[in-house]
């Protein structure tokens, strides 16, 4: 636990993410995000005993993916570039997680919900629309309950603090 070395998901994801036109990232992370919540729901199954806060996390992440897809989905034009980023990023974003046991993968989880909310942060901050901007503060709190969540029910800090 103590080595527990934590990817900077940004840089890993930056290649698939930067590939995709700029006019359909949000609905990329999105899908990303449907992913995570997948994620939550595998862990559930593995962990009867966190299954109930797992899942609570699970429906966050699809919340997010539904709010950021209603506001940017993926056009049309881009589902194929889209696609191929989405299977490399999951690809990598898998590769995070491997070799480690189920509590430390939750907890890198908390990580990337953190690390994700500074994605939306990014995006808030580049929206002059007080309504986008305000949609997108939106989603960072979702992603900092999930990992507030996981950081209670495993008695950890994903915050970087000591």
């Amino acid at each position: 636990m103590a080595d527990l070395e934590i990817p900077d998901f940004p840089t890993l994801l930056m290649e698939p993410l930067i590939s995709v036109p700029e006019e359909s990232r949000v609905g990329f992370l999105a899908r990303l995000e449907r992913a995570a919540a997948e994620r939550y729901r595998e862990w559930a199954t593995e962990s009867t005993d966190r299954a109930e806060w797992l899942i609570q996390c699970a429906d966050r992440e699809d919340e997010i993916a539904d709010r950021a897809e209603k506001m940017f989905p993926v056009l049309p034009e881009h589902e194929e570039i889209v696609s191929a980023a989405l299977s490399v990023a999951r690809r990598l974003y898998a590769g995070a997680f491997e070799g480690h046991p189920l509590e430390d993968q939750i907890f890198i989880q908390a990580h990337a919900e953190r690390q994700g909310s500074m994605a939306w942060l990014g995006f808030a901050a580049q929206h002059s629309d007080e309504s986008i901007k305000r949609r997108f503060l939106e989603l960072a709190d979702l992603e900092v309950a999930s990992a507030e969540q996981v950081d209670a029910a495993l008695g950890r800090s994903s915050t970087g603090e000591a």
